[in-house]
């Protein structure tokens, strides 16, 4: 039988939630059996059944996160199938073999009847017994070793309490550096032999046609600052971090990165429509577009942070402690209300933007991009990058036509300092030389 150990349950067969419906709303306190099942012989047979409370609280949280009741059906039936062929009667760790026999014992059984499993069905049941013990963290997965491991977490240590790094920037540089250790463990025994062989031999492992200059750029940076770490902690010999070459990421002078204002604009216009979709995205580019909000700090955003009465909302930076407190626009106001209101589902998620399919979880990062990068390009806006990075430039090349000086645009961008909007002002020279008429040495 085919294994499915590495594929991941991204979400169940279900059809979208009904957001002003009765199929997504919680009645009373009956049983989730209750309101899921029909025929009193298998209510009777589910709450008999072992693990009984358990499996009812996960199908509340299936039923919590949209998914339709007719689904949750479907779930419970293969729920008390997983639990009557492992032999459950307490909750404890399985591990994905035990699993992969467990769904040969079940399709062995059911070959013989009318509707057998077949494939489908058998890698259904692995799929809902995964999600099922996950949720309850009884899937045990065996996890690869990791060489040096405590430098490993000494380098993680320092970066947030020495360096006050932020997350996506240590998890970023954590993951490259395990990876190079990884590596490196199979070549040599101890750390304190790396040398900048290695390093280069770590680097061009891939053709370079294969990685982006992005990629290599953030994989020499990320191992240049962890040979620095060793170095300073006396792990390895020094000489080596200095060494690597970090390649550089080199923008064409004057060359725009993002969309001109009035391409902004017609983005802006094709959210006016009264589905569910583009009550979502509007409120997701006027940050991008009026306040050069990043990707994850859109996507952080929650309900409890918008504050309607002093027309203000709080955005948690992501690459600098603390928040930042922003006043709420007229557009903006509309454009959330609009979205909260009648478009975003019905959930106990904190979270502003949300999935509109079951099961609900807020948006991602990357879900966030595909948002913007799809309506662009739909539209053929011309423009270096697409993405919410590009309505970021676009924002900061605006406040430089506006006047603001660099000072004022990094605190606003959320920059740790004014260096940084450096890439912004060589968009074009028009745009220098009214920068270059403001008093900007005595604003720094």
């Amino acid at each position: 039988m085919k294994r499915y150990k590495q594929q991941e349950l991204k979400s169940f067969p279900t059809a979208p939630p009904v957001v002003n419906g009765e199929d997504t709303e919680i009645v009373g306190n009956t049983s989730v059996f209750d309101r899921c099942l029909s025929l009193p012989i298998a209510i009777a047979r589910h709450k008999s059944a072992p693990l009984a409370k358990e499996r009812e609280r996960f199908l509340t949280h299936l039923e919590e996160t949209g998914t339709k009741r007719s689904s949750i059906r479907i779930v419970s039936s293969y729920l008390l199938q997983v639990v009557l062929v492992l032999g459950l009667r307490r909750l404890r760790e399985v591990t994905l073999e035990e699993l992969d026999r467990a769904a040969d014992r079940w399709n062995v059984r059911n070959r013989d009847k009318q509707y057998p499993a077949g494939q489908a069905g058998v890698r259904f049941f692995v799929l809902t017994a995964r999600r099922f013990l996950r949720f309850y963290k009884k899937l045990k997965v065996p996890r690869l070793p990791q060489p040096f491991s405590e430098y490993l977490e000494d380098f993680v240590d320092a970066m947030s309490s020495e360096r006050g790094l932020s997350e996506s920037t240590i998890r970023g540089r954590r993951y490259r550096a395990a990876d190079f250790l990884r590596w490196y463990a199979k070549r040599h025994r101890g750390l304190g032999g790396i040398r900048l062989v290695d390093v280069d031999a770590y680097t061009s492992r891939k053709p370079l046609e294969d990685r982006n200059p992005v990629t290599r750029h953030s994989e020499s940076s990320s191992l240049k600052a962890f040979v620095r770490h060793a170095e300073s902690r006396g792990w390895c010999h020094e000489g080596t971090a200095s060494a690597i070459q970090t390649p550089q990421l080199r923008r064409e002078l004057f060359e725009p990165q993002g969309p001109v204002w009035k391409d902004v604009r017609r983005l802006l216009d094709t959210t006016k429509g009264k589905g569910p979709n583009d009550l979502r995205a509007r409120p997701l580019l006027l940050l991008f577009a009026m306040y050069g909000l990043r990707r994850s700090e859109a996507a952080n955003l929650l309900l409890q942070n918008i504050d309607w009465v002093a027309n203000r909302f709080t955005v948690r930076r992501a690459k600098r402690e603390g928040c930042q407190v922003f006043p709420l626009s007229e557009e903006l106001a509309e454009a959330l209300r609009a979205y909260i209101e009648t478009a975003r589902p019905r959930t106990s998620h904190p979270h502003v933007f949300m999935t509109m399919k079951a099961p609900l979880r807020p948006l991602v990062a990357h879900s966030v991009s595909d948002v913007v990068r799809s309506r662009m390009r739909r539209l053929q806006i011309s423009s270096k990058h697409t993405g919410p990075q590009s309505l970021r430039h676009a924002c900061a090349t605006r406040l430089l036509h506006e006047g603001l000086s660099f000072i004022d645009i990094a605190d606003f961008l959320g920059h740790r300092n004014t260096q940084n909007v450096n890439v912004y002002a060589r968009v074009d020279i028009n745009t220098l030389r009214e920068v270059a008429a403001l008093d900007l040495v005595g604003a720094l």
